[in-house]
């Protein structure tokens, strides 16, 4: 009997520590509400802007409002910091300067948190970026 219960508490062992380095905002997709307290977030071209940070490869991948985004990210704890962000080239409307501002605001991110069930990235304890889960 013992030799089969060492097997499994060896695996749940393994399997809790795999969990328990997945943090909660990786291998989602968090969808924008809330540019610097603007929460009049345009949906273009039928897309809504939104963000995804993957956990196996540290990549980051979005749409901005018109243009698709990819990039690196950092996450320790509750620090979080993108690399170098490029972007698609689409032509994109005049009338919203949402998706530029919404790609700059990445630079300056250097936290996060969760709160009711919102993402908050935060620049010096200050949200700048809100999204939503869908």
């Amino acid at each position: 009997m013992k030799r089969f219960l060492l097997p499994f508490f060896v695996l749940l062992l393994i399997a809790a520590g795999c969990a328990s380095t997945e943090n909660s905002i990786e291998n989602t997709r968090w969808y924008l509400v809330e540019i610097e307290g603007d929460r009049d977030i345009v949906q273009l071209n039928d897309k809504d802007p939104f963000i995804e940070l993957d956990f196996e490869s540290l990549k980051v991948g979005g749409n901005a409002s018109c243009n698709n985004f990819f990039g690196d990210y950092s996450l320790e704890s509750n620090n979080l910091s993108f690399g170098m962000i490029a972007t698609t080239m689409m032509a994109c409307p005049d009338e919203t300067d949402q998706e530029h501002r919404f790609l700059q605001s990445l630079s300056r991110i250097d936290a996060y948190e969760i709160r009711n069930d919102l993402l908050y990235l935060l620049e010096n304890g200050k949200p700048i970026l809100v999204f939503e889960k869908r």
